[in-house]
């Protein structure tokens, strides 16, 4: 008797604590090591984009948001350069101030069978007066890749007295309400009103809010202040909930300057809050499990520092005492986890709490950047703290200086991976070395197939949108060297191998992919010996 068959990881992977959650991660196979690397996925992106998402359950599309006005499509397995055109709000998005345009995309929870979601961007003519607009969309009714665009209904829009500081994230918390993150109203140093709008609760500017667009919040209030025309209702559990006048009951959170990409944590639920400095700091926030009802200090403070608006580049300065507003350093402010100073960084990109499927041993680890340095940067919260804290990796992703002035946002898919936008036209995603993948590995929803008409494995193109040139069949014996016997550019080899073993032994066979620059993927773990001899 004489056997074919194919090996996979002989060795057991033990999965690490707290892997794999936060996303389903059925058919996607883990790499152990922690090593980092990049690449890109969409290129020759018009209109500047600065966000990427997906909708819940969607793990074969990614939604790219140019500040222009466009939303495109990034389909799984296509060509890096090609992308399609989900909706066009170039004609009614003002995006001519560098830091106005379509800033923001939500999915619903319910996208999958509902077809809604929210955009947030800026409106009005050129030299102003200009709003922020919180709007919701719908799918069409017959091509999922397709929004219909006569389909908005208008949710909030209020007054931006300048064409900065617009904030523009939205997201949905774990608790299905809509979280909408504000500018200070812009200009510099928070000149608005007598001691500025992120101190002030009664203004809905550089703030964090949080309403709800679904219909779910039990005993809601009406909006307070989003307008007679606003239509969401509030919580009646956020923080300064207190009916008409008085605070805003919209707030969750004050005290901020310009939020630029905040997110949940996908396992906990913890809250992160990038924030841009004015002269002197950058700062990244921090809340577990988030209660609401945070100030985070902007005008008093930049970062941990004092903060004077009558001298702005005079870095740690107090400024006069100012109304109601806390004192420098008082004990009500939330500090920052991170800050880091002028000129490391000007502009801080926030990102995302890893927990992804394919790197198990970067879970928990948060990433994020800076738009001006380029830099992408690492930390890992445990117990209220930030630990393993990694300032610079983009040596380690591969990706040089290319980011500097481009790092525009940070975004994460349904498999919980990280992708990393460049304002100039691309999408990277942050993925393991191509060296230390398997193809179809242990956890893999292709394991090599062995089948009477043709052979099948993994499409790693597929699977990990890593660039795959071609693929290679080895043939041996466990514990010996394997021999190549086949190259092919798909992940198949049709008929399979015609040679067949002499009766009573067998036939092992491993597969390997090969990229663009050469390099090839693991043989196993541990690894099999692979002949050098050239494949026929």
């Amino acid at each position: 008797m004489s056997k074919q068959v194919s090996l996979g990881i002989l060795a057991c992977l033990i999965a690490l604590e707290g892997s794999h959650l936060g996303a389903d991660c059925t058919g996607v196979a883990p790499v152990p090591e922690a090593a980092l690397s990049a690449v890109t996925v969409a290129s020759g992106l018009p209109g500047r984009p600065l966000y990427v998402t997906s909708p819940p359950g969607d793990r074969d599309r990614l939604f790219i948001v140019a500040q222009d006005g466009f939303i495109h499509i990034k389909k799984r397995g296509e060509p890096v350069g090609l992308s399609h055109l989900f909706l066009d709000l170039s004609t009614i998005v003002q995006a001519g101030p560098n830091e106005m345009g379509l800033l923001g995309l939500a999915f619903d929870p319910g996208y999958a069978t509902n077809g809604l979601f929210y955009v947030n961007y800026t409106e009005g003519p050129l030299v102003g007066p200009w709003f922020t607009v919180v709007a919701r969309y719908s799918v069409s009714a017959g091509d999922p890749d397709a929004a219909d665009p006569g389909s908005e209904t208008r949710l909030l829009r209020f007054s931006q007295p300048q064409n900065n500081h617009n904030g523009g994230q939205i997201l949905f918390g774990p608790d299905g309400y809509l979280y909408i993150a504000t500018g200070d109203g812009g200009g510099g140093g928070d000149l608005h009103g007598t001691c500025g709008n992120g101190q002030n609760q009664g203004s809905i500017l550089g703030k964090m809010l949080r309403v709800d667009v679904r219909g779910t919040a039990p005993m809601p209030l009406a909006p307070d202040c989003g307008g007679a025309s606003a239509l969401y209702a509030v919580p009646a559990d956020n923080p300064f909930a207190d009916g008409p006048g008085g605070a805003c009951d919209e707030v969750w959170d004050y005290g901020l300057r310009n939020p630029w990409r905040s997110s949940f944590d996908a396992l906990t639920g913890d809250l992160y809050i990038a924030d841009v400095g004015q002269n002197c700091w950058e700062e990244v926030n921090y809340v577990a499990a988030p209660t609401g009802g945070r100030n985070y200090g902007w005008r008093v403070m930049e970062g941990n520092n004092c903060f004077n608006p009558a001298m702005q580049s005079n870095c740690g300065q107090a400024g006069a005492p100012c109304g109601t507003s806390p004192p420098c350093d008082d004990p009500s402010f939330t500090d920052p986890i991170v800050e880091f100073p002028h000129p490391v960084g000007c502009s801080v990109t926030g990102g995302y709490v890893y927990r992804g499927c394919q790197l198990p041993a970067l879970s928990g680890t948060y990433f994020y950047g800076d738009y001006c340095g380029g830099f992408v940067a690492s930390l890992r919260m445990v117990g209220g703290l930030p630990t393993e804290q990694q300032p610079d990796r983009t040596g380690e992703l591969g990706v040089g200086t290319s980011l500097r002035f481009g790092l525009t946002s940070f975004g994460v898919d349904d498999d919980g991976e990280i992708y990393i936008v460049d304002r100039d036209g691309s999408v990277l995603r942050i993925v393991p070395p191509f060296t230390n993948l398997e193809v179809s590995g242990e956890g893999s929803a292709t394991p090599f197939d062995l089948a009477p008409g043709a052979w099948f494995w993994e499409d790693l193109a597929y699977t990990t949108m890593q660039p795959v040139s071609g693929y290679r069949v080895y043939r041996g014996l466990p514990g010996g060297t394997f021999t190549c016997v086949f190259a092919g550019a798909a992940p198949q080899w049709p008929g399979g191998d015609p040679s067949v073993p002499p009766p009573g032994t067998m036939h092992a066979y491993i597969v390997t992919a090969v990229n663009p620059s050469g390099q090839m993927t693991r043989s196993g773990r541990p690894p099999h010996t692979l002949s050098a001899a050239p494949c026929p």
